[in-house]
């Protein structure tokens, strides 16, 4: 008899991939089926392996959702079929999300299942806000309350007593009962001047904040019919306290990124942190390029004859990592000589590999490591460069050829560029305030796109700003068309770019 899988309820926090406890990323990477929520982003979907069997559950049937007694049956099906079971619910998952129910299929089954707490939208609303639940002055007790309750419930919630006896409540999945929740609450004493703050997409990057009283609620929310939900309602004097959303520069504003998906996330994240909403347009894919056994082989027994390995990206690093473990080996093991590395990201990726750079270059560029190497001897010395299939004629090897070392050049990983349809392009573009750019081959896809949709350089853009992560890929720019580009001042990295597009657009 197959033994039963455990079942684990893991909170997916409010929305921020970031959010996500250790835990629970931990066990989504281990995940055999995957169960989530309609408030569960695309993020943490990716999380899952490759064969992970992925199921939506939202509870409206109009989405394809499942009734509560049918998901009750589907879960306990899945452990019976697999080992690791992650139920994904929004927040936490104790909190409002019908776990109860599902706990006890599992308890009548006899199938094990584990709780891991999640940030509930309750908390992270408020602290996002800057609106603290608990002030020493003001507030010593806080109430959770539903703003919608099923129907043919025993007791329903008891706002009269909630008015008088509790300083901060807090609503959740209240947007269509709040006008009549808030009337309800002064009739039962409370002040009609009670300031109340609506945070709406808590943690996300369009998040919204609306400030006002119990008396003004009915007519603030009239004059914003858009103001829908996921929503969270905070009823109390600590909103007096909030300081809105802190520092978001770039509220408001539409970001182009060209990077390739997978490394993408990092610089979205980040500008979505500060108010922005990225266009996500990957104008190159990189791959692992396909080595036989006795390929792969010699290309591991030659590395501890190196004297360098110069790593300029960290997909040279994953990749001959990669390598070494098809082998049944590591990099440590295999690479005796120093090594350099562009930039921290890849000297990160070093790290991730085990082993540590010798020496990071100032300037992040392939000219920074050309002029920074003229400090070493390198006559005769053998060095590596593991590159993409773009870097034929590398101007880091002649160089280096040029002053006396033997260099080997080996291909690791290949970048192409993907077919983009003319009508994404085009909505892609609409709207930008800025397009970023984070080396020269995301340059040449883009323009070979544009090329292909009928765009010329100068209308492709329409007025965005354009920032390049450094000067080859503003040179790349300049060569495409785009005589004007803003470059990071010193630091050329996805911090300086960062930093150069909130210079550029930021308010």
């Amino acid at each position: 008899m197959r033994k039963r899988g455990t079942v684990y309820f893991v909170g997916a926090g409010p929305g921020d991939p970031g959010l996500l406890t250790l835990r629970g990323a931990d066990l989504l990477g281990k995940a055999d089926c995957l169960l989530y929520d309609r408030l569960v982003g695309p993020e943490l979907l990716r999380l899952s392996p490759a064969g992970c069997e992925r199921i939506y559950v939202g509870k409206e049937s109009a989405e394809g959702g499942r009734s509560q007694s049918e998901l009750n049956g589907l879960i306990c099906r899945k452990a019976r079929r697999h080992q690791v079971v992650v139920r994904l619910k929004g927040g936490d998952p104790t909190l409002f999300g019908r776990i109860s129910e599902e706990m006890e299929a599992l308890s009548r089954g006899k199938i094990r299942f584990e709780i891991v707490p999640g940030v509930s939208s309750a908390w992270a609303a408020a602290a996002l806000a800057g609106i603290p639940l608990t002030d020493r002055r003001m507030s010593s007790s806080v109430a959770v309350v539903t703003g919608q309750e099923s129907a043919g419930k025993r007791r329903s919630v008891r706002w009269k007593r909630l008015a008088g006896g509790v300083d901060t409540l807090v609503i959740l999945m209240g947007r269509r009962n709040l006008p009549a929740i808030a009337r309800r609450l002064v009739a039962a004493g409370r002040a009609g001047s009670t300031p109340v703050a609506l945070v709406r997409r808590a943690s996300l990057p369009d998040q919204e904040l609306l400030v006002s009283t119990l008396g003004r609620l009915s007519e603030d929310l009239k004059r914003h019919p858009g103001f829908g939900p996921p929503l969270v309602a905070i009823v109390g004097q600590v909103v007096r306290r909030g300081k809105g959303f802190g520092e978001r520069p770039l509220e408001g504003k539409r970001i182009l990124v060209t990077r390739p998906k997978a490394d993408a996330q990092d610089l979205a994240r980040r500008l979505e942190r500060l108010g922005a909403t990225c266009v996500h347009l990957p104008t190159i894919a990189v791959r692992p390029r396909r080595f036989s056994s006795a390929q792969a082989r010699r290309l591991l027994e030659r590395l501890p004859r190196y004297d360098w390995v110069v790593f300029t990206s960290h997909h040279g690093v994953e990749a001959l990592e990669r390598l070494a473990r098809r082998r049944k080996g590591s990099l440590p093991a295999r690479i005796q000589g120093r090594i350099c590395a562009i930039g921290p990201r890849t000297a990160e990726a070093i790290r991730s590999a085990g082993l540590r750079a010798d020496w990071v270059p100032e300037r992040f560029s392939k000219e920074g490591i050309r002029q920074a190497f003229r400090r070493f001897p390198v006559r005769s010395r053998r060095i590596l460069i593991p590159r993409s299939d773009l870097g034929a004629r590398d101007a880091l090897a002649k160089e280096l050829r040029r002053r006396g070392a033997r260099v080997d050049e080996v291909v690791l990983y290949e970048t192409s560029h993907p077919e983009i349809p003319a009508a994404r392009l085009k909505k892609a573009l609409k709207g930008l305030d800025a397009a970023t750019f984070t080396s020269a081959s995301t340059v040449t896809g883009f323009f070979q796109a544009a090329q292909e949709a009928g765009l010329s350089a100068g209308s492709a853009f329409n007025g965005a700003k354009i920032i390049a992560i450094g000067p080859e890929t503003a040179r790349a720019l300049k060569e495409a068309g785009m005589e004007r580009t803003v470059l990071p001042r010193e630091n050329w990295t996805v911090e300086g770019m960062i930093q150069a597009v909130k210079e550029a657009v930021g308010a």
